[in-house]
């Protein structure tokens, strides 16, 4: 029998775009103030359960920045600190996001992906009418499923606590993440397997870059040539092929956004269509502000 909802409503529950980005940061309340300095809102702290870590959120209608830090040195902290010790702080990897796990699952089982089985995962939120417990559902599929990118895909149960108004309000206009940097030696080898998950009008590849978009986020994958373009005059360290380089922020005022950046007295850089703080001033990772279309 087929099924009722046909296969792009299956896709579409399966992968829905980018979730969220984290950024790994040696000292989590040094890195709240920072990007707080930047002219973002940030949640309450979250603790995961069971865990080493802890989070500050940045929060958008659509999507969300993850800060995440250890604060419990010697217990179970998923390779941070390890990541931590070897390549600094940045932006290790992406969160797609789901309408249904066990939809993702079965998506990725079915291309020959293999993932592991679905994952529940808790933190516990320190929110102003007490502590809640925000709840997820994780799929981590094989590499080959987000070819160029290291990351898995996240189903939120309980999206309310965390997509509250006042924590998608910023002092610097900004609406969301408009797109990621990614280095890759080869950015076109990796345009099948990102067909394959949004489908073929969505992969673009084009001279050293391949661009998909995801529904939210777009993904840039570019080789370091291109990666030097687009920012010039940022110096990075020579990045590895995988490395999510930079982040776009879409924002309703650049003017505004750049009196929060003049403030707390961090210098920028033009871009083609904005201006982006170094990484030195954002925990490892470029952030580039542009106007909202």
């Amino acid at each position: 029998m087929a099924d009722p909802a046909g296969p792009a409503a299956r896709l579409k529950a399966a992968i829905s775009g980018v979730d969220h980005s984290i950024v790994g940061v040696r000292d989590l309340e040094a890195a709240r103030a920072r990007y707080r300095s930047l002219g973002f809102t940030l949640t309450p702290r979250g603790r995961h359960i069971g865990w080493a870590t802890a989070n500050y959120c940045i929060m958008f209608p659509d999507d969300y920045i993850e800060l995440l830090g250890i604060v419990e040195p010697g217990a179970y902290s998923a390779g941070l600190d390890g990541i931590l010790a070897e390549r600094g702080e940045g932006i290790l990897k992406l969160a797609l996001a789901s309408g249904d796990a066990g939809a993702t699952h079965e998506f990725f089982a079915r291309h020959g992906l293999a993932p592991e089985p679905v994952a529940e995962l808790a933190r516990e939120l320190e929110a102003p009418e007490g502590t809640v417990l925000p709840k997820f559902r994780l799929v981590h599929p094989q590499a080959a499923a987000m070819p160029g990118l290291a990351g898995f895909v996240v189903q939120h149960l309980t999206p309310g606590l965390l997509r509250r108004p006042e924590w998608c309000r910023h002092r610097n206009g900004a609406t969301g993440i408009a797109s990621y940097a990614i280095v890759a030696d080869e950015p076109a080898a990796l345009a099948e397997g990102w067909r394959r998950v949004f489908g073929a009008g969505a992969v673009a590849p084009a001279g050293g870059r391949l661009t998909v978009e995801t529904g939210t986020a777009r993904l840039d994958f570019m080789t370091r040539h291109a990666l030097a373009g687009a920012f010039d005059g940022i110096e990075m360290p020579a990045p590895k092929s995988g490395t999510i380089a930079a982040m776009t922020v879409a924002v309703t005022d650049l003017v505004a956004a750049a009196a929060c950046l003049a403030e707390a007295g961090v210098a920028c850089w033009r871009t083609d269509n904005g201006i982006a703080v170094p990484p030195e001033d954002a925990c490892g990772a470029v952030i580039a502000f542009a106007e909202e279309s």
